[in-house]
């Protein structure tokens, strides 16, 4: 299939998932149903259409994985079969035992299809334990908005359906981490995210100032995470693997979708390669201040809320801010931001900007990678100026995109700021569901 024939079935995909979205949260019958039937009948669902799909296009139609499935996963996990050691025998910019358990997989069944169903075997998982989670801090309506907007998003049908991203393990492992403190098991929550940490990317560290603000015993959950973190990535030092190498290989990378390459594009100028992940930094400092007060004194509900909606925030602004991001980074916390746009007045005019914000976000980087051939943000400007069709198209696609990330991190910004109202008590049948 060709880099355009790409582009088609992306945006056709997203297209129909991003109106059968904003069907979904119009039902009025979805809205009458009990919490029972509405939680079976949704991760029912959930299940049927995305290994559905999955067998349809990968086994009988026989598509080709593409991305970083053949590119990354696959061809690391063959280097650990042949017995060479990340960083050091060869370059990864995943975490230490990420080719270890892709490696496993192709024991288990000698294909890369192995690691594209186990990530999504790993989503199946996602909205039982969100519904758990969510109910604690959002209102019924809420949690019923955002879980037919996850069951029918084209950032999840695409990302992890089609390319077979597992960023969703980390989102599995942040929400286990969640529903954890909730049990008060503290421990067991930050050995959760250390997990994520050593297993999959560096990336969720990120998120582990906010749990530690937000934890009620933050000793424990410390302890829990870096016994994780220190014995896998103590255990590679000693054999002397470079465990930095990830961070190192990709400091200096730069990608379109962020503010940084927007503005060199349009203004012609050259923003200094430090500054971008200076204001991350600032706006990270932030929001983990945020976190903290909205914790500080707080009771178990208001916490949960105060990392929900503080893990959505942080995954925004660096998709927003950084020099170097993508939009599969969505899946790190998409229930909760599927959670900012099912909240407060005009709900069917949010909704239906979510809807347009994950087409967008689907095809965004097809348009980058296989019409533009990945232009840099000086020769996007060069084509911008010759009035470049398809260079104008991908212009409005990165307002489109950036306005979106922007609105969603000043409602993550808001929901951490505001004092949290009461939850709505347990109904049978959901009358106040309907979108106004």
């Amino acid at each position: 299939m060709t880099g355009s024939q790409t582009l088609l079935a992306r945006t056709a995909l997203g297209t129909i998932a991003a109106v059968a979205s904003v069907a979904l949260t119009s039902s009025s019958r979805l809205r009458g149903l009990s919490r029972e039937r509405f939680d079976r009948a949704t991760v029912t669902a959930f299940a049927v259409s995305r290994l559905v799909f999955f067998f349809v296009l990968f086994v009988w139609f026989g598509a080709t994985p593409r991305g970083d499935v053949p590119a990354y996963y696959l061809q690391q996990a063959q280097f650990i079969l042949q017995g060479q050691l990340p960083y050091r025998d060869f370059l990864s910019s995943y975490a230490p035992l990420h080719p270890y358990l892709d490696a496993a997989l192709l024991l288990l069944w000698h294909t890369p299809l192995s690691l594209m169903l186990f990530a999504v075997l790993a989503e199946l998982l996602i909205l039982p334990v969100w519904f758990q989670v969510g109910r604690t801090f959002l209102s019924e309506s809420e949690v019923r908005i955002a879980a037919l907007l996850y069951l029918a998003s084209p950032i999840s049908l695409q990302f992890v359906a089609v390319d077979g991203q597992d960023n969703v393990v980390i989102a599995l492992l942040l929400a286990l981490s969640l529903l954890l403190i909730l049990r008060g098991r503290n421990r067991l929550s930050g050995a959760a995210l250390g997990l994520s940490i050593a297993a999959i990317k560096f990336l969720p560290l990120l998120y582990a100032p906010a749990f530690f603000l937000a934890s009620r015993r933050r000793w424990r959950w410390a302890a829990g995470a870096a016994g994780v973190v220190a014995l896998v990535y103590g255990g590679f030092l000693l054999r002397h693997a470079p465990i930095l190498q990830p961070l190192s290989a990709e400091g200096d990378l730069r990608s379109a979708g962020d503010l940084p390459y927007l503005m060199e594009a349009i203004f012609g100028v050259s923003i200094p390669v430090r500054l971008p992940d200076l204001l991350v930094l600032l706006v990270l400092i932030a929001v983990f201040a945020l976190v903290a007060r909205a914790s500080h004194n707080a009771p178990p509900p208001a916490r949960i809320r105060a990392i929900s909606f503080g893990i959505s925030a942080l995954t925004l602004e660096v998709l927003l801010l950084s020099k170097k991001s993508w939009p599969p980074y969505l899946m790190l916390s998409l229930f909760p931001i599927c959670a900012l746009a099912a909240a407060g007045s005009r709900s069917r005019l949010r909704v239906g900007a979510f809807a347009v914000f994950s087409l967008v976000a689907v095809i965004e980087h097809s348009v980058w990678s296989s019409w533009l051939e990945q232009f840099s943000s000086t020769a996007f400007r060069s084509a911008l100026l010759a009035h470049n069709p398809q260079a104008l198209l991908f212009l409005g696609l990165q307002l489109l995109l950036i306005s979106g990330y922007a609105w969603l991190l000043m409602e993550s910004i808001h929901r951490l700021a505001a004092v949290p109202g009461p939850v709505e008590p347990e109904v049978e049948a959901s009358p106040a569901l309907e979108i106004r």
